[in-house]
């Protein structure tokens, strides 16, 4: 390991307590022990004001689209549904159906007639269902989530596997590894593989980026990008990532006010160190799931 100075830049042996260029005082070891600890406990009130965010965020979500399945179906008072030449024979039924999920409820189905209009029932239940077609030596997956939308493109064809990372996955999307055991959702398309950005432009490239219908990608906290790293291969990181470029990958800052930032070196042999965010490095983006 070697001691990068802040001031000058220039390389120092582990040892050393001060910069052999410009002589400012280099970090010693309790320090760099002390900014790891400040990095873990400040990415661990992240993660968990991450997950209440999150939490608020789906909560709310789920009380709108209950309240809209309400007034889309059941919206009209019994008098505007007179008005309007409409009738419904019970309201017990409609005000019971909506403690049940929006997959399972029972649909009002308006039809007109010349002579009357009546409302007939259908109850759509919309399941988790996988159509295979295989033709041509290759298999196409095309999924149907929980929310009725298709999720498409997503092929195998014996030699190239795109489903990334498929037992510690909850869903294959591909471009995307998804680690189950961490709960992270990791970028893994040809951006990972060719662009290189100074720290602030990766930051913002994530903040940016929108892949697999997702917005909320960030930088990687330390531990999380040295949670794929696999020294045993070479690129250093583990099986089921496609784009990887055998160099540094930005991480987050040192410390928050400071002008340096980690990065894990995914080459031969891999490791962990830091150095200016003015720097030129990989990114690869990653969020909560």
């Amino acid at each position: 390991m070697v001691k990068i100075c802040i001031n000058c830049n220039a390389e120092n042996l582990e040892e050393a307590l001060f910069c052999k260029r410009c002589g400012t005082k280099l970090p010693t070891l309790k320090d760099i022990e002390n900014a790891r600890r400040e990095e873990k406990e400040e990415a661990d009130r992240k993660w968990k004001e991450e997950v209440r965010k999150n939490k608020e965020k789906n909560e709310a979500l789920n009380e709108t689209r209950r309240n809209e399945g309400s007034v889309s179906v059941y919206g009209s008072s019994t008098n505007d549904s007179k008005e309007r030449g409409l009738t419904i024979n019970s309201l017990s039924e409609a005000s019971s159906n909506n403690n049940y999920p929006p997959h399972k409820r029972k649909h009002h189905i308006v039809k007109k007639d010349k002579k009357r209009e009546h409302i007939s029932m259908s109850i759509i239940i919309i399941n988790l269902s996988i159509v295979l077609i295989i033709g041509m030596g290759a298999l196409a997956y095309f999924y149907i989530d929980k929310e009725g939308i298709s999720i498409d493109n997503i092929t195998d064809n014996f030699t190239k596997n795109k489903i990334h990372s498929v037992e510690n996955s909850i869903k294959p999307i591909d471009d995307i590894f998804i680690d189950k055991k961490r709960k992270l959702m990791w970028q893994d398309n040809r951006d990972c593989k060719k662009i290189i950005l100074s720290w602030e432009d990766a930051k913002n490239y994530c903040y940016n980026l929108f892949l697999g219908n997702y917005v909320d990608w960030r930088i990687p906290m330390k531990y999380e990008l040295e949670s794929i790293l696999d020294t045993d291969n070479n690129p250093a990181i583990k099986k089921g990532f496609h784009n990887v470029s055998k160099t540094f990958y930005w991480s987050t800052k040192i410390k928050p006010d400071s002008s340096f930032a980690w990065h894990i070196f995914f080459g031969k042999d891999g490791g962990t160190d830091y150095e200016d965010m003015k720097n030129l490095n990989s990114i690869r983006c990653v969020r909560n799931y």
